[in-house]
């Protein structure tokens, strides 16, 4: 039988994103689990009181930090597992940073996925996940050189975080009961809760797995629900008491709008108008198989509670602009 590996030693890279705070939490939670945990801070950044209080909660609760820039390899030594919960615009230098890690001794990555399967639909042609795409093909590519065969990467896939589905980056406007969806009221994408998504990934640390058989390199697909958009608004105006004006455009106009943002170099936009299109076709639908039943302890949240709940939290409610 072929030797069964954990991960032991973990090291967060963008730990102040909404989904690495909540990453960095749960790793806390379960410390007595793990050898080692750590957070990496980007000195490159610059630093703010909010991310000096963040990095001192994190150290309080028992993880290490360590300082530097993403080429440093001393600053990645002594991890087996970098997981990267980067934002859009940092996603570029995740090849830099599995290169740092490699030569530092890390043999398992987790990009930053935590959403949508690439590989379904038209999604790996999409702007959106264009560094994404150039991510996997790096893994891949540092996976074929004769000195990491045992180089490793875990995807987590999940359709979309639902905090994220309805705030106006994706065309809802929550402060005047607005929207404009590209696509129809039968259009569907697949949503669950970022507690639940870092739950299931906590959990994927702790799955044994094997370097034979390519089982070191793991998709895993985590489904919470599917609902239409007609239910989602239905939804947003049972919880919030207000009626929504939704505008629904043809999903293929928003080829021009990414065109024009293009033109006028204005990324955001770019990116916007080309998960208008990854939506809109129904690249955030996640296909089956889904892995939920390998933890059969988390039992996702469903849409109805995660929305209320996030319109109860007075953050959160900045966050969706209400």
């Amino acid at each position: 039988m072929a030797l069964q590996k954990t991960l032991d030693a973990i090291l967060v890279v963008g730990p102040s994103g909404m989904v690495g705070k909540v990453l960095c939490q749960a790793l806390i939670s379960r410390k007595s689990e793990f050898k080692r945990i750590a957070f990496f801070n980007d000195t490159s950044r610059p630093e703010t009181e909010e991310k000096r209080q963040l990095f001192a909660t994190f150290r309080n609760g028992g993880m290490e930090q360590v300082s530097g820039l993403y080429t440093d390899t001393e600053a990645f030594t002594g991890f087996d597992c970098v997981l990267m919960p980067l934002g859009n615009h940092a996603i570029k230098f995740q090849p830099t940073i599995i290169d740092t890690g490699i030569k530092a001794g890390v043999r398992h990555f987790y990009p930053s996925e935590w959403g949508a399967d690439l590989t379904a639909g038209s999604n790996r042609t999409q702007r959106y996940y264009r560094d994404k795409v150039l991510t996997r093909e790096h893994l891949e590519k540092r996976g074929r050189d004769e000195d990491t065969p045992d180089l490793g990467w875990t995807y987590i896939q999940l359709g979309r975080l639902a905090e994220w589905s309805i705030i106006k980056h994706f065309g809802i406007d929550n402060a005047n009961h607005t929207a404009d969806i590209y696509g129809t009221p039968e259009g569907r994408q697949s949503l669950l809760s970022t507690a639940d998504a870092i739950a299931y990934t906590i959990e994927t640390l702790r799955h044994p797995f094997s370097v034979a058989d390519n089982g070191h390199r793991r998709p895993y697909r985590f489904h919470g629900a599917s609902p239409t958009w007609k239910e989602i608004f239905d939804e947003l105006e049972a919880i919030t008491g207000h009626r929504y004006s939704v505008t629904y455009h043809d999903v293929e106009s928003a080829v021009e709008k990414e065109a024009r943002a293009k033109a006028v170099g204005d990324v955001d936009l770019e990116l916007e108008a080309s998960h208008q299109l990854i939506q809109g076709r129904g690249g955030t639908l996640l296909p089956e198989p889904f892995n939920n039943n390998l933890f059969p302890n988390i039992h996702p949240e469903s849409v109805h509670s995660i929305f209320e709940k996030i319109f109860r939290d007075e953050n959160m409610r900045k966050f969706l602009g209400y």
